[in-house]
């Protein structure tokens, strides 16, 4: 809320630049490297835009009365667009241990929305089903970037050759993965909570069980790739589609190639199977004319890098999901991208939403729990 007798101050971040054009001036925010360009008609607001430093509305309006209507209508989308912050945030922000993340989100979320935002993060609930490879690093820097609650999912103990890729120590060895993760994350305080279940996902059952036991799940990532990404994945978000909450495609490094997403909304974006469709479409294209050779073994190697950058966009992109605001919308919607470890590039393919798909479409058997409202955090 727009508060007119609260102190304002220029962000440390923004410059304010004249332009060839005597009556236009730059905001520029160096930190995301954005600039809004602003007519002023009048010269001596773009000093007090620049000199902005504890004044409040109310006081400017008092001291320069013939702005009046110019301050009222320009200072509340300078917050907006992120170019001046409350001074009483910013002093929350400084006392906050997690003060980078706030000053981050600062840059796009403006300052009388920010704490609150921030809030809704740290607060949210979020189950990961596999804390190995990608894992191991998803839940870390969600910890790492506010988040408190974390639900992780691995029957698994930690084994030598895990250690090439995953953010797990020789002295986790013989340890349950979700246990030497949650002593890794309970070293950065005590106000996390964290539960451990310690069970393999063999169908769709054992998710539902864990829905319903923890309930006000806010995100689902699947970082589980065993026996495959695909296989995993439609066995746990067939049952988060049912119960309208978001989830995202982690795991999965392959052919030197990182997985990155997708994000499911459900019932707003394409969903698992409709990406599964457009996929397999695609790879009917694309591989007409390879012969497939059937092999056992086939020996795939891995680095940490991979599933480090894999495990980054996941990690962006569940701050997007969890985030109650339409200035940090998840990006990763009806798409998915790979990283080529070779070339160093990024790719994307883009899928649609497929109107008569079993899961979101016409054809949903999920129609009667449509409704339900899991997915409040998104806009």
């Amino acid at each position: 809320m727009f508060d007119k007798k609260s102190p304002l101050r220029l962000r440390p971040s923004v410059s304010v630049i004249p332009t060839s054009d005597k009556q236009v001036w730059e905001l520029f925010q160096s930190n995301t490297r954005r600039m809004k360009h602003i007519k002023l008609a009048d010269a001596e607001l773009a000093k007090i835009i620049y000199s902005l430093n504890g004044e409040t509305i109310y006081s400017l309006i008092k001291e320069h009365p013939h702005l009046e209507k110019t301050i009222k209508s320009l200072f509340p989308v300078l917050i907006q667009w992120g170019m001046i912050e409350y001074i009483s945030v910013a002093k929350e922000i400084e006392k906050d241990d997690n003060y980078r993340v706030l000053n981050f989100l600062a840059d796009y979320i403006p300052s009388d929305q920010l704490l609150g935002v921030f809030s809704n993060i740290v607060n949210s609930t979020v189950l990961i089903i596999g804390v190995g490879g990608v894992g191991s690093w998803i839940t870390l820097g969600l910890a790492q970037s506010g988040v408190k609650n974390l639900i992780l999912c691995d029957p698994d103990t930690v084994k030598p050759h895990n250690l090439n890729r995953s953010l797990f120590f020789d002295s986790d060895i013989g340890k349950l993965k979700t246990e030497a993760i949650r002593n890794k994350i309970n070293s950065f305080g005590d106000n996390y909570n964290v539960v451990e279940i310690n069970k393999m996902i063999k169908d769709s059952d054992d998710i539902v069980k864990i829905l319903d036991n923890y309930d006000g799940i806010n995100l689902v990532i699947n970082a589980s790739d065993f026996p495959n990404v695909d296989t995993t994945s439609e066995i746990i978000f067939e049952p988060c589609m049912a119960r309208n909450i978001p989830h995202i495609v982690a795991g999965g490094y392959n052919l030197h190639l990182s997985l990155i997403g997708p994000t499911i909304i459900p019932h707003k974006t394409a969903c698992f199977k409709c990406i599964s469709k457009g996929l397999e479409s695609q790879q009917e294209e694309d591989f007409s004319s390879i012969r497939k050779l059937q092999r056992k073994k086939r020996n795939i190697g891995n680095i940490s890098p991979l599933a480090g950058i894999s495990a980054s966009f996941t990690i962006n992109e569940s701050i997007r999901v969890l985030c109650p605001s339409d200035k940090l919308s998840p990006v990763m919607v009806n798409k998915r991208g790979e990283f080529n470890f070779l070339t160093s590039e990024v790719s994307f393919s883009s899928y649609k939403k497929i109107d008569d798909c079993v899961w979101c479409g016409t054809g949903t058997r999920h129609n009667k729990n449509m409704h339900s409202d899991k997915c409040t955090r998104t806009k």
